[in-house]
């Protein structure tokens, strides 16, 4: 794509006008940001219908939780190429209107019902400076209007700038994240049933380790897990 054609992509997620946000298709308002074929070709995962589902069973490995979900699964292709986008390229609108969707998948699920408060994995202000947004914040915000909920947005705090998950092997990612998590605003958990949402479920550890850190601050918080998308390395189907 000509660097004038991603400028106006990026112009309409910044409105919320303009084609489909996955592959630019007209779309009329009915659809939601999504066409109609790409909506037939999203590789869902299914997981927030079912509460024995793989993505719940691996964070239950690692640390206790009471419903876990990803939305679909982070393949090749266009949908890879929308969370690039509004992860990286400033394209933070996608970021609230999949979450909006995924909301209300949770929603209709009934397995999110008692959910008291969303709380997007925090990134460290240098880095929130630098890029302009938190990606986890805006899915966060789209699926707590789904859900009726406030989202917290500096309950938890991530207190080392490490370096991004990306640019680590895998097999580093886990010390990478280990200990850079803190409760800041504990009254705002304590005793509440948190829904913590990120981008992507790659090794878990940024979302292991930072539930880990809210059980040790708040022994009596219930935490639930969501995630935009997730590696099939991880939600292998046995």
């Amino acid at each position: 794509m000509s660097m004038l054609g991603s400028m106006l992509r990026a112009i309409r997620s910044l409105t919320g006008n303009g084609g489909c946000m996955v592959c630019g298709e007209p779309i009329t308002d009915a659809m939601r940001g999504v066409c109609i074929k790409c909506r037939y070709d999203i590789p869902l995962t299914n997981f927030c219908k079912d509460h024995d589902n793989l993505v719940r069973e691996f964070f239950n490995n690692f640390v206790p939780v009471e419903q876990a979900s990803s939305f679909i699964f982070f393949n090749q292709g266009d949908w890879r190429t929308l969370i690039h986008r509004f992860k990286y390229g400033s394209e933070w609108r996608i970021a609230y209107d999949m979450g909006v969707w995924y909301g209300s998948e949770l929603k209709a699920s009934g397995l999110y019902d008692d959910i008291d408060v969303v709380v997007p994995v925090p990134l460290h202000w240098r880095r929130t400076m630098r890029r302009g947004y938190n990606q986890s914040a805006y899915l966060a915000k789209g699926i707590a209007s789904q859900l009726g909920l406030k989202v917290e947005n500096r309950a938890i705090c991530r207190t080392h700038n490490n370096p991004a998950q990306a640019l680590k092997p895998h097999d580093q990612r886990w010390e990478n994240v280990e200990n850079i998590f803190s409760v800041r605003k504990p009254e705002a958990l304590a005793g509440r049933h948190i829904l913590l949402v990120d981008d992507v479920l790659t090794t878990g550890a940024t979302l292991v380790n930072c539930a880990r850190a809210v059980h040790a601050a708040l022994p009596d918080c219930r935490i639930s897990v969501v995630t935009l998308a997730v590696t099939r390395h991880i939600a292998v189907i046995e």
